[in-house]
């Protein structure tokens, strides 16, 4: 199941994304991929949430596919599409990303590929996707600022989520 999501993935960025120019859209994929590599060193012993292991054996395999897949596309689709110069239909292309990402997680969550853990929930994760998919654009439109409010987000979540310092690697 695991492995069709990311073909789908990437089909939707094939299809519907803006390759021609997929080096403006570069740095906040490497951004997205530089926090999803850092939630997983940070709460390396301390998962708030757990790829389950299918025909991929490892939460760290499926974590790595998606990181190096699913979030690159993501990306991709997301900011190809961002609407120019309207703030109204911005953030309902942000509500619409938010949603359908959480649906998505939702589905993974239903079939148990999708498990969470230390008082995470999937409202946590719709919550968590509210913030998200504005750092996206935000790091896509001003990326230092970007990178100084995602610290203490970061920091925020690990006080929230009591990860013990002890449990990073």
């Amino acid at each position: 199941m695991r492995l069709i999501g990311l073909f789908l993935w990437i089909f939707a960025a094939w299809r519907w994304s803006d390759w021609k120019n997929w080096r403006k859209y570069h740095s906040t994929i490497l951004y997205m991929v530089i926090f999803a590599l850092l939630y997983e060193v940070l709460t390396y012993n301390y998962s708030l949430w757990v790829y389950k292991a299918t025909l991929i054996p490892t939460h760290t395999l499926n974590s790595l596919l998606v990181t190096f897949i699913t979030f690159p596309c993501l990306v991709l689709l997301f900011l190809s599409n961002v609407p120019e110069d309207v703030t109204t239909k911005k953030i309902l292309h942000i509500i619409f990303w938010v949603i359908l990402y959480s649906i998505v997680e939702y589905f993974y969550h239903a079939v148990g590929l999708f498990k969470y853990n230390h008082g995470w929930n999937f409202g946590c994760s719709i919550l968590f996707n509210c913030i998200m998919f504005p750092m996206l654009l935000l790091h896509h439109k001003e990326p230092l600022l970007a990178y100084f409010l995602s610290i203490p987000i970061a920091i925020f979540y690990l006080i929230i989520f009591n990860v013990p310092i002890s449990s990073m690697k």
